[in-house]
């Protein structure tokens, strides 16, 4: 464990289970100090009383946060700043894919809502602290379905009929890597990088009666383990090959390659910031230094 890892303070959202869980794991093994935020609280209390079984001296804390209601992001970053007062690595992680529409408090699809709008306003909300930091990374989650993406500002709240949640999650993860990308070119002193974490085998769509369950269940045997999706989002925290790098897309296999056109379209992601703040505002901490 080197002591610059123990000297870094990690935030990671949907740390509970999944990929998220086996990378606060490992990073809490190498001595960084993790802050797990999760919606539910019941699980986030058994997944730090299991982190602190399993680490007897990992330095672990919780973090409520409801990526869904844009009111409880920013009473979460507030929390989060008066709680830990400084931050080293983000990883925005959390997610969710549905079959059917369903929207967020605020009234936005909820897969754009929680993957990247949810995101975007924690981002900004702890962005002084990032900056603040001896070389800070914000990491996001993303995935390969952004190659079929497009992004539809006329229907972001879902107000089109024929509601397709295939093509909302891939507009998701657009969002994702436009957000990592155009963060990359606003703040070049905070690298910021968009990654996929490869074919996993997790509860992510396997839910009970979901659309995606059966798909989930005859493709198993040929996915990895969270575990192995993990190791992406651990190594670009974590590895000293990666400093300084930013605005790039990781895929587990080829390294970093290119993402969709669509993600690299600079006046996309302006147009996408916009649209965002403008959303978000209203909710942004008043001494947030973004």
């Amino acid at each position: 464990m080197s002591t610059e890892q123990k000297s870094k303070t990690v935030l990671i959202t949907g740390a509970t289970d999944g990929i998220g869980q086996y990378t606060a794991k490992a990073l809490l093994t190498m001595g960084c100090e993790v802050v797990i935020a999760a919606r539910n609280a019941d699980k986030l209390e058994k997944t730090l009383q299991e982190f602190r079984r399993q680490i007897p001296d990992a330095r672990v804390e919780g973090l409520l946060l409801d990526l869904a209601d844009l009111e409880k992001v920013r009473q979460a970053a507030s929390e989060y700043r008066r709680r830990f007062g400084r931050l080293d690595v983000l990883i925005n992680n959390a997610g969710l894919i549905v079959s059917s529409l369903q929207k967020t408090v605020q009234g936005y699809e909820i897969q754009f809502g929680v993957n990247h709008l949810g995101h975007f306003l924690l981002t900004l909300s702890l962005m002084n602290l990032l900056e603040a930091a001896t070389e800070p990374s914000i990491i996001h989650v993303s995935s390969h379905a952004h190659y079929g993406g497009k992004l539809d500002f006329d229907n972001l709240r879902g107000e089109k009929s024929g509601y397709n949640g295939f093509a909302a999650y891939a507009q998701s993860k657009l969002a994702n890597v436009l957000f990592s990308n155009e963060l990359a070119r606003r703040y070049p002193q905070v690298a910021s990088n968009a990654l996929h974490p490869g074919p996993v085998r997790t509860g992510f769509g396997n839910k009970p009666g979901g659309f995606y369950k059966l798909i989930w269940t005859i493709a198993s045997p040929f996915l990895w383990s969270a575990e192995q999706g993990a190791q992406n989002s651990i190594r670009l925290a974590t590895s000293p090959a990666l400093k300084g790098v930013t605005g790039q897309y990781f895929d587990p296999r080829k390294g970093a390659c290119r993402p969709s056109r669509k993600a690299q379209d600079v006046q996309l992601a302006q147009q996408l910031w916009d649209w965002s703040l403008k959303a978000v505002e209203p909710h942004l901490l008043k001494d947030a230094q973004w």
